[in-house]
């Protein structure tokens, strides 16, 4: 994935002197239909783009610089390749660290993995808004206003959820999606075998996963960390 562009292009005129602009991410084709007409009427004089996929809107992202952009968090690479949560949540990082930043919004049937990201979304300097595809149109296009007015909108389950250190998370990414044992763990974070034990324990805590012999805890870490979006 090539990193999205820092500078304008050259025939691109400063932000200030264009009207806004929105890019509308979705590869549901109901979605899509479904929220530009309330988005048109609400903001007539937007130009507004859409993009199916990943590749799509990073090219729509380098030439037209919006100042507004909608996605869904599942995502396709390509027109070819099949819709992903890492593939989505990877280029919500890339706009949350990007100089463009663009007012946000993320609406999917999952904003879980949204709990990973909310250090970086609560220092973001510029609007950001979640919300699941279930709710109403009226309500969505409320939270555009907000995300546009430079307001921080997260919903309480997300809110809610433990924060998770990020050398956490990394134990936990490399434990259950790359399979690897905690010494293994331990050597490519470059840290004691204790410390990894240690991390556990906190992780355990963080989770609220309680001790039961009958169950296997690292599997039952496994289960809490998928339900609460820190895992795929």
């Amino acid at each position: 994935m090539q990193p999205l562009s820092n500078a304008a292009p050259a025939n691109i005129a400063p932000a200030s002197h264009l009207p806004q602009r929105f890019l509308l991410i979705d590869d549901h084709e109901a979605i899509l239909a479904g929220l530009l007409p309330g988005i048109q009427q609400r903001y007539p004089a937007a130009k507004i783009e859409t993009a199916a996929n990943i590749q799509a809107a990073e090219q729509i992202i380098a030439a037209q610089l919006p100042t507004f952009v909608l996605a869904d968090l599942i995502l396709p690479m390509t027109p070819q390749s099949l819709p992903t949560i890492t593939a989505g949540t990877r280029l919500l990082e890339r706009l949350l660290e990007s100089d463009l930043a663009p007012s946000l919004m993320v609406f999917s049937i999952n904003i879980r993995p949204l709990i990973r990201l909310k250090s970086m979304i609560n220092s973001y300097r510029s609007g950001f808004v979640a919300m699941e595809k279930s709710v109403p149109l009226q309500t969505a296009l409320n939270r555009v206003d907000i995300a546009l007015q430079g307001s921080i909108y997260l919903p309480p389950e997300v809110r809610s959820r433990p924060e998770i250190d990020s050398r956490w998370l990394k134990v936990l990414t490399l434990k259950y999606q790359e399979g690897l044992s905690d010494r293994a763990i331990a050597r490519q974070m470059g840290v004691s075998d204790r410390t990894i034990r240690n991390y556990w324990l906190r992780i355990q805590d963080a989770l609220q996963v309680r001790d039961d012999s009958r169950q296997d805890l690292r599997i039952q870490i496994q289960l809490a960390a998928r339900e609460a979006g820190l895992i795929s």
